[in-house]
């Protein structure tokens, strides 16, 4: 597994989302780095990390990650990467100091006690669509993650460049990744977690939306929640220093 260090201080690992790469990162790393020690993660055939069969087996991925990356870190996860870092949090104690989740939803997918949460058929068209045109699936995924940002077109230029910047990723990945978001549920262990958790939110975000407060909260009261008004799914492209302050607010509580 590919993972890149950068910065000085405290460690700090960043976990990206589904079919993106850790150079999706970059505007917020130019902030973060200047404070932290970032470890970029690439997730298993994606970026410049290779894809084994099995790789995202969650006991499989958490082991390799927990071997290559240092003990008592901050885990900061986007998307499908909060839900690895929350795992993390709950499996490997000792390796998360604090977690912050960003825009991640413990339950990917809808059940008939948690709405709050993309709808099942929604989800099963997307996959169904992966199978038939990947190129076209990641380009409509980049654009249902800019919809709702206060400058969608920007979000839409940056994370497009960000995915060309490298190999496309491996077809099982994307497929293996889909299979995490569908049937991983982690609401047990944000109920259990010890380490202080933050939550951040996007106001308009089309794929976590902002009802998961109310849900949340009940599983865990001591969580730190903060939403961000007039933003997308990718809040730290559309407002990186904005999105800097909220982090290191909680880390420096």
């Amino acid at each position: 597994m590919h993972i890149n260090s950068i910065g000085q201080g405290s460690d700090l690992v960043l976990v990206h989302g589904w079919s993106m790469h850790s150079s999706v990162w970059s505007p917020l790393l130019e902030l973060l780095s200047e404070h932290f020690r970032c470890h970029l993660v690439d997730l298993p055939g994606h970026g410049q990390s290779d894809w084994h069969e099995g790789d995202f087996e969650l006991s499989i991925l958490l082991a390799k990650l927990a071997e290559a990356l240092p003990e008592k870190a901050i885990w900061l996860g986007w998307s499908l990467g909060g839900q690895v870092s929350l795992a993390m949090a709950k499996h490997y104690p000792d390796k998360v100091k604090k977690l912050i989740m960003l825009a991640a939803n413990p339950c990917f997918v809808q059940t008939d006690d948690w709405p709050c949460a993309m709808p099942p058929e929604v989800f099963e068209t997307f996959s169904a669509s992966l199978a038939e045109d990947q190129q076209q699936t990641l380009q409509r995924f980049i654009m249902l993650q800019a919809k709702g940002a206060n400058q969608p077109r920007q979000v839409i230029k940056q994370l497009s460049e960000q995915l060309a910047q490298q190999h496309e990723p491996h077809p099982q990945a994307l497929q293996a990744g889909l299979e995490c978001l569908a049937n991983w549920d982690f609401r047990d262990a944000l109920k259990t977690v010890e380490c202080p958790v933050q939550l951040i939110l996007a106001e308009n975000d089309h794929l976590i939306p902002v009802s998961l407060v109310e849900y949340v909260q009940k599983l865990q009261p001591k969580l730190r929640i903060d939403v961000m008004t007039g933003l997308g799914h990718a809040p730290f492209i559309s407002q990186p220093q904005q999105c800097q302050l909220v982090i290191e607010q909680f880390i420096h509580e």
